[in-house]
């Protein structure tokens, strides 16, 4: 058996050595040296964890292809899919006392040279769209907060942190009728997605603490065109709430007890119970939120002795409360709790085939990465939503994609990538249209091999897709060659993305819109998407996280009819950010042309003011090659007044902000000027690049790509001069810790 070294790049994953691959698939064959599916397929993945306190350690297990025998054991059997591609396995391991470890495995199915399964053309057809269902209007994201002043006591003094609220019950009601639209509670994180609501329209938001305990603070919102993001403070109404506790519950690693996987559909957080001094309860159990945090209240008497219960799945403690002096009399009281546990590690996990070799590779992070400091599995990709796999499922039925879903969200009538060409006239389905094509690794956001392919059938139908290989793990021509020549002959292929902007009969007034899709290496459609080794993540926020959308936040609705125009936008080519081949036909010069086509193609998309300005912007000075030194205006402009600023746009906002803040509102457009100077500039300090703030939501979420925040500060230390910069127009060079409790 063997570990991955630690040099692999996540989702940089290879095959074993060409021996291994000829030798290790198993399996019989036939004359005309196809291998028909005979057993080569199964595969044997085992995991070896270790637990430093002892505890029994148990496992989950799950795929993203083919199936998996999902047992509470080290060792399963996965039989992998027919058909070629690369594949991901998954485990979870828990110690039984909220530590958690999950490990992502690789194996490459290409070299068993199985066929994928042929299919039967599905329709293209999106469903009937009643009146009622189309209306100008977008979704609401609360974040639900404690309004008291929880400030937590720290090495350096007490430090303020919000406290999100969990399960907080939410009711929205139309002003002036009280018509109930919407009744739903916060999650782990405090947040909850009010579907789109009609704008224009007041609405009355009404909260209640687990309890029943009517909240002040939630207020009324008004229905808007564009999707809103709302922090609300809630706090007990009544005085007579006189005990107020807040505090913090971690392991004694730093950790955070328990996890929340949507893949895997695994939700789990320690809780805190008031009880009186006789053990009865006074409150009933409460959930701590995903950061380790709580708020509670009650009404007990002043000089009350009282006790908390603190469980972590297996582990349960009582706790005498500290009592203030003068009694509990409406201050906040701090009662933080560390559990004496640690959470498992992974010693190795393994992947043999029948015959006893080994197959595929773990994917780990890059030794020294930056992004080893924010762990999280939400850390990257998440900053505007995530989503769930019933959610993923309505977006597809929402434009025909999908005839149906079930309450799990599986998918009954999808269509297939074959079947999605076939729409869109592409390959052998072309009517006179043209193709447009290039190939290229997007090395700054992603480090995938990009095969790209476009066409336009007619003026408000334009469709992209693109297949994703593994990019280079280093810099080199020859490993730029490598990869691209691998990504060409169509092995380990990841996923193909695809884009249209096509109109939807009866939504957004029958004009075109973006929408995504993506399909697995055998065609057929998948609900998530694991693009940076940090998990899977579900449809559309895993592609709206660069991609844009003015009406999507949070996440998209599991239920009813809601509108598939999430006002995305293409985003444009920017060669700066990329590796070409010097292979004959795949170098950057003599791909210029196809590469303009499809900036151009971009433009016919209609796409935001930012994104139209920078591909002008890009090919003024010649039409077919790109100015990868384009600097605009706003910043050249800002270069008079603070020497540095045009470096800083080049290798800064171009390498890590742009493409992405381009496809955003123009509030979030980097490139442009508001009161004298580029926008980004009266960013100086925020908490989304230097952390440190008390709305631990934002802090050190940018660059939200992990590979663009690994290469910038790859550069900054290799670069002091960069660094300098970085520190000048943005106020720090990396994030400070949360308060108090260093996100973990």
């Amino acid at each position: 058996m063997r570990v991955l070294p630690a040099k692999q790049r996540a989702l940089a994953c290879v095959l074993c050595a060409a021996t291994l691959i000829i030798s290790g698939c198993g399996g019989g064959g036939s004359s005309d040296g196809v291998k028909k599916s005979t057993g080569a397929t199964r595969t044997t993945l085992q995991v070896e964890g270790r637990d430093g306190d002892g505890d029994s350690l148990n496992y989950q297990w799950r795929v993203t292809a083919g199936s998996i025998d999902n047992r509470n054991a080290s060792d399963t059997t996965w039989t992998l899919p027919d058909g070629p591609g690369l594949h991901f396995a998954y485990v979870l391991i828990g110690d039984g006392r909220g530590g958690y470890v999950e490990q992502q495995y690789a194996v490459g199915s290409d070299a068993f040279k199985i066929p994928a399964p042929t299919t039967s053309p599905v329709s293209y057809t999106p469903p009937a769209v009643a009146s009622a269902d189309e209306f100008d209007g977008s979704p609401v994201r609360l974040r639900l907060r404690s309004g008291l002043a929880t400030n937590f006591a720290g090495a350096g003094g007490a430090q303020a942190r919000f406290v999100y609220l969990p399960d907080i019950r939410v009711r929205v009601l139309k002003s002036g009728t009280g018509e109930q639209v919407f009744a739903g509670a916060t999650d782990l994180g405090g947040e909850l997605t009010i579907p789109a609501l009609p704008s224009g329209q007041s609405y009355d938001v009404q909260c209640s603490s687990p309890q029943g305990i009517p909240l002040g603070g939630c207020g009324a919102i008004t229905g808007s065109s564009t999707a809103q993001g709302l922090t609300l403070a809630a706090s007990p109404p009544t005085p007579a709430r006189n005990l107020l506790l807040f505090g913090h519950i971690g392991l004694a690693d730093g950790g955070v007890c328990g996890v929340e996987n949507r893949f895997f559909g695994v939700e789990s957080s320690a809780t805190v119970q008031i009880l009186q001094a006789d053990g009865s309860s006074l409150t009933p159990p409460l959930r701590v939120n995903r950061f380790g945090d709580y708020a509670v209240d009650a009404a007990v008497v002043v000089n009350a002795k009282l006790k908390a219960r603190v469980t972590c799945e297996s582990y349960t403690t009582v706790i005498d409360l500290p009592t203030p002096a003068n009694g509990y009399l409406g201050a906040p009281v701090e009662f933080s709790h560390v559990i004496p546990n640690n959470r498992p590690g992974l010693v190795k996990m393994v992947a043999n085939g029948p015959d006893g070799n080994v197959r595929g590779q773990m994917v780990v992070p890059v030794g020294g990465s930056f992004s080893i400091a924010l762990p999280r599995a939400d850390q990257f990709l998440t900053y505007k939503g995530a989503d769930t796999r019933l959610g993923a499922c309505n977006y597809y039925r929402s434009f025909g994609a999908v005839k149906d879903c079930d309450a799990q969200g599986n998918m009954s009538g999808a269509i297939t990538l074959e079947d999605w060409k076939r729409e869109h006239k592409f390959g052998s389905y072309k009517a006179g249209n043209e193709e447009v094509s290039a190939t290229y690794v997007n090395q700054r956001d992603l480090n995938l091999v990009r095969r790209m392919v476009a066409t336009q059938t007619a003026p408000d139908k334009i469709a992209f897709y693109v297949c994703n290989h593994p990019g280079p793990d280093g810099d080199t021509q020859r490993e730029t060659n490598d990869v691209i020549d691998t990504a060409l002959a169509d092995e380990k292929q990841v996923a193909c993305v695809a884009m249209e902007y096509s109109p939807v009969a009866g939504r957004s007034g029958n004009q075109p819109f973006t929408k995504f899709l993506t399909f697995g290496p055998d065609g057929k459609l998948i609900l998530s998407v694991n693009l940076d080794g940090r998990g899977e993540k579900y449809m559309p926020g895993a592609c709206v996280a660069c991609h844009g959308g003015t009406s999507y936040l949070g996440r998209f609705a599991e239920a009813g009819h809601p509108s598939p125009d999430l006002k995305s936008s293409f985003l444009p080519f920017d060669t700066g950010n990329y590796l070409f081949s010097n292979r004959r036909g795949y170098s950057e010069a003599e791909q210029s042309a196809a590469l303009r086509k499809l900036n151009d193609l971009v433009v016919a998309t209609k796409p935001t003011t930012a994104t139209k300005a920078l591909i002008q912007g890009w090919y003024a000075g010649s039409p077919q090659v790109l100015d990868k030194a384009y600097v605009p205006p706003a910043w050249l402009d800002y270069d008079t007044v603070k020497s540095g600023a045009a470096r800083f746009y080049r290798e800064v906002v171009g390498t890590s902000c742009r493409t992405c803040h381009a496809a955003m509102q123009d509030s979030f457009d980097w490139d442009s000027a508001s009161g004298g100077q580029p926008r980004l500039i009266a960013r100086q300090g925020f908490p989304h690049m230097c952390g440190g703030n008390a709305d631990l939501h934002l802090n050190g979420s940018m660059p939200n790509a992990l590979m663009s925040l690994d290469r910038l500060h790859t550069q900054m230390r290799t670069d002091a001069s960069l660094s300098a910069l970085v520190q000048q127009f943005l106020g720090c060079t990396e994030p400070a810790p949360d308060p108090v409790y260093p996100r973990r």
